[in-house]
Order: structure tokens, then C-alpha cells, then sequence
């Protein structure tokens, strides 16, 4: 599934963390792993059918009860939408992304090596 212009929204990705971690379950499995959300059985629904709607999520209908499981990568979900991220709010500049990073954040000393280390990669 192409996800070049799905966008999915901050409820939803909660939606496809749970079924990227373990495809296949039920809408009561699917409300089970969000419950910390405390969001009502009909609000889980509501975001599962918006999901299936964007090409995000599919069902398999072969049984009463329909088995949910992503549609798209998790790691291409992610990458488009840290590049809308980075358009929107730091007009495409990695750099710019990366100073605002160093500079305003609170890195640990683990974080700025991991962060070196990534940099240092992307030479190569």
C-alpha cells in the first residue's frame, strides 16, 4: 500500500503501534492492548474504520470475528511522516532539525553519542 500522501493522525498511530506489534487481532484484542487510553469501545472502532479507510489497516473477514493487521510498514509510516515533520516545521532542513536537537534539548550523554554516531554513518 502506497502511503506517500496518507496521513495518519496521533490517535491512529497509537491505533497501528498495537498492530504492528502484533498483527491480527480482534477489535476486543485491538482495545485490550489501549487501555491505558481509556478510550470507549466505540472510539477505538471509530479510529480502526478511519484507518481501514486510508489503506493503513485490512481485515481478514474470513470468520465472525474480523482480524486486524497493518497494511504498510511501520518503518515507511515513520519515515514519511518525519519528513512531513521536517517540511513543515523545519522547511526539509535536517540540519536545521539536528541544531535545534543539540541546542534545546535536554540530550543525555548516550543520546549525543547515538546522534554522533548516526551523523558520522551518513558519511559514509
Amino acid at each position: 500500500m502506497e502511503t506517500k500522501n496518507m496521513s495518519i493522525s496521533e490517535s491512529e498511530w497509537k491505533i497501528m503501534r498495537v498492530l504492528w506489534e502484533t498483527p491480527d487481532l480482534t477489535m476486543r484484542e485491538i482495545t485490550a492492548g489501549l487501555e491505558e487510553t481509556e478510550w470507549s469501545y466505540t472510539t477505538i472502532r471509530t479510529l480502526v474504520t478511519r484507518l481501514m479507510e486510508k489503506g493503513a489497516i485490512s481485515a481478514d473477514k474470513s470468520s465472525n470475528n474480523f482480524k486486524y493487521y497493518p497494511a504498510v510498514m511501520e518503518d515507511e509510516c515513520k519515515r514519511k511522516e518525519m519528513r512531513r515533520f521536517l517540511s513543515r516545521v523545519f522547511d526539509g532542513s535536517a540540519s536545521m532539525l539536528v541544531s535545534a536537537l543539540t541546542k534545546d534539548s535536554n540530550l543525555t550523554q548516550e543520546e549525543q553519542k547515538d546522534l554522533m554516531d548516526i551523523i558520522e554513518k551518513m558519511d559514509s
